[in-house]
């Protein structure tokens, strides 16, 4: 629903916000209305947005933009994940409040410093926090947010035990996490396995729903149906949970069956990762390092399948472009992968404790893969109407807008009886 063609309830309804120079002087000094969501999203250069975390931002993001005005406030630490926001948000008019960073002993990520004055000087109908370990940020926002702003929390949930940090920051982290859930209006996870996990650390809430990553499927055309000999890994090495040591060794039987075959790495670190790979396969293994857009759409839409094989995935994007290109993947039955990815024929499941299983589920994809493709490429249709980026989101307004009126309702039945009067 494009703010063009919003019902008057929603274009009134957003109220107007104090101007900045009332916080000084206490005046009711008050901006025009809007017919936008004003929403500021609050997340530290920390957080990976080069990974699915910051292409859900921009994809979502870019969509909504003629409903939602969004703010992005971040701090100064990573110029990488800066240049990225600032390349993004600058061409549709993005304000960026970036604020001098600040490490707090028992967080593990930095601190826009500036964030508490950001939250407290203007008025916010939503505020979002992306990121289920960054503890600092999610603190700063419970104790600045006013009662009338609504919370929503995509954490992109996983393990402590992923993210390194001290026991203190363990335990900070996770109780900063659960006291996000209880002050959130809308949380928003990846996939139903995630939904029902949140749903257990806070059984009382009923504020959980399901919205996961997407794909550009105009970008992500289908690949041909021949293609060489390839395999392709997508992601980064300096996560251990992305188990690369499986996906060599799984490399290694195939080539004693298949020595045709060549494996592209793409991906955080994977051009500095020659020493993971055994000398005797070298010779068939292409670090690539970081690529462009197009590159790595060629490469998902040049290959037979992608390996991942992962022991934590939060939902595991390359796996959904991967099928969105008719690339068949070599995944890990864990809960969450299972609960997205389960009803896909081009999603071929592999028992990752079980190494000759794992190997036996390859070689069966190998031997036919011809099949394989054209059933990954003929699921296109259905896969399209569950992760399109444009459905997407608008059932994240949705999630946003009621978020927003649950927590203003007592707003509007005052504003109503004074306008009875």
């Amino acid at each position: 629903m494009s703010s063009a063609h919003a019902p008057p309830f929603w274009r009134r309804r957003f109220p107007p916000a104090p101007h900045r120079d009332s916080i000084a002087t206490g005046r009711p000094a008050l901006r025009r209305r809007t017919d936008r969501m004003r929403v500021l999203v609050a997340i530290p250069t920390t957080n990976q947005m080069y990974s699915g975390i910051g292409r859900a931002i921009i994809e979502l993001s870019t969509r909504l933009r003629d409903r939602i005005a969004f703010t992005f406030a971040i701090d100064d630490r990573d110029p990488r994940s800066l240049r990225r926001v600032h390349d993004f948000a600058a061409p549709l008019g993005f304000p960026m409040l970036v604020g001098p960073h600040r490490f707090e002993p028992d967080c593990i990520e930095p601190l826009n410093v500036q964030l508490p004055e950001i939250l407290s000087n203007d008025r916010w109908d939503a505020v979002e926090l992306v990121g289920f370990a960054n503890a600092a940020t999610g603190r700063a926002v419970l104790d600045h947010l006013d009662d009338r702003t609504a919370l929503c929390y995509t954490p992109h949930d996983q393990p402590l035990w992923t993210v390194p940090m001290s026991p203190e920051q363990e335990g900070n982290v996770a109780a900063v996490h659960r006291r996000v859930l209880d002050r959130a209006d809308v949380v928003l996870a990846d996939s139903e396995a995630e939904r029902a996990a949140l749903r257990r650390l806070a059984p009382g809430r009923l504020n959980c729903v399901t919205l996961p990553l997407g794909c550009d499927f105009d970008a992500f055309a289908a690949g041909p149906a021949d293609r060489p000999p390839r395999l392709l890994f997508v992601g980064d090495l300096a996560e251990i949970r992305k188990r690369f040591d499986r996906v060599i060794d799984l490399f290694s039987r195939i080539l004693e069956r298949r020595p045709e075959y060549r494996l592209v790495v793409i991906g955080n670190r994977s051009d500095a990762s020659a020493g993971l790979i055994p000398e005797a396969i070298r010779h068939a293994v292409e670090l690539r390092g970081y690529v462009s857009e197009s590159e790595l759409r060629a490469a998902y839409a040049s290959s037979r399948a992608l390996v991942l094989l992962s022991d934590v995935e939060a939902f595991g994007l390359p796996i959904l472009e991967a099928l969105a290109s008719g690339t068949p993947v070599l995944l890990g039955r864990l809960e969450t992968t299972a609960s997205l990815f389960s009803d896909c024929p081009g999603a071929h499941f592999c028992p990752l404790d079980d190494p000759e299983g794992t190997f036996a589920v390859a070689d069966r994809l190998l031997a036919d893969w011809r099949s394989a493709v054209a059933s990954a490429r003929a699921d296109r249709p259905r896969l399209r109407s569950c992760f399109d980026w444009a459905p997407l989101a608008d059932r994240k307004w949705q999630a946003l807008s009621a978020a927003w009126a649950r927590r203003n309702a007592w707003d509007w039945r005052r504003d109503d009886a004074r306008n009875a009067c």
